[in-house]
């Protein structure tokens, strides 16, 4: 009788516990889509702040002092070059602001569309790293739910940066389509591959990061690598009843 007593108290014990996890999973999933939620919120909102308010005081700044830029002037030779070196300053200030907040959030995924942003970050990321990068979309997905254009393009970014760093490819493509029920986006590289079997904390933050990203919305994601053979990841995401990102 003691045995079948403990036996049914740990069952229950062992139920209990099961029910504590899961609930805990749910809201540590909740949060994480709040943080992310707040994180792209900032990103948007600093990203217009620099663009906006920075960027036009340094069109300003560049303004004047090309006002100042005259006849009498050349005729000091030191001035006009510290005033042509101020020039070249403002100008290349001016251009990292607005490359910073491109890389933060590009206005275009908000103004024109998911399609535009994706083909300029792939011509920013092979301007950077000098690997060729093509991007083919069938489908209409420019208007597709904020949310959905945020995740995608993020997961697209986090794909590319991470064959940037482990890859060591020579050229990417990124490849998305839209169908009734569901978006699948591919991003296939011919480095040097990997074990997709080798265990999670051995896959690299960037991966883990993609996957929790595509299963905040009710998606998942494949990965097929092999040493030597290059990798690639596809993630498939359902249209019907979105999930925020």
């Amino acid at each position: 009788m003691l045995g079948v007593s403990i036996a049914l108290f740990t069952i229950l014990y062992t139920r209990h516990l099961e029910q504590q996890s899961e609930r805990a999973r749910v809201e540590l999933r909740r949060l994480s889509q709040h943080v992310v939620r707040v994180q792209e919120h900032e990103r948007k909102s600093i990203s217009r702040e620099l663009h906006d308010e920075v960027g036009q005081m340094l069109t300003g700044l560049r303004m004047e002092l090309a006002n100042l830029d005259g006849p009498a002037l050349r005729q000091e030779p030191s001035d006009y070059q510290r005033l042509q070196e101020a020039k070249r300053l403002t100008e290349r200030t001016l251009q990292c602001v607005r490359d910073l907040s491109m890389l933060l959030r590009p206005s275009m995924l908000d103004d024109l569309g998911l399609s535009p942003a994706v083909n300029w970050q792939a011509k920013e990321f092979s301007r950077r790293s000098g690997i060729p990068v093509d991007v083919s979309v069938d489908g209409e997905i420019d208007s597709m739910p904020e949310d959905l254009r945020t995740c995608v393009y993020r997961v697209i970014q986090e794909a590319l940066t991470n064959a940037a760093r482990h890859a060591r490819a020579k050229r990417i493509r990124v490849a998305i389509r839209r169908q009734p029920d569901r978006l699948t986006v591919a991003v296939e590289d011919d480095g040097v591959g990997f074990s997709p079997d080798r265990p999670k904390g051995r896959q690299g933050l960037g991966l883990v990061g993609l996957k929790e990203r595509i299963a905040e919305l009710s998606g998942f994601v494949r990965i097929d690598s092999s040493p030597g053979r290059g990798t690639r990841i596809v993630a498939t995401i359902p249209l019907p009843g979105v999930l925020a990102c």
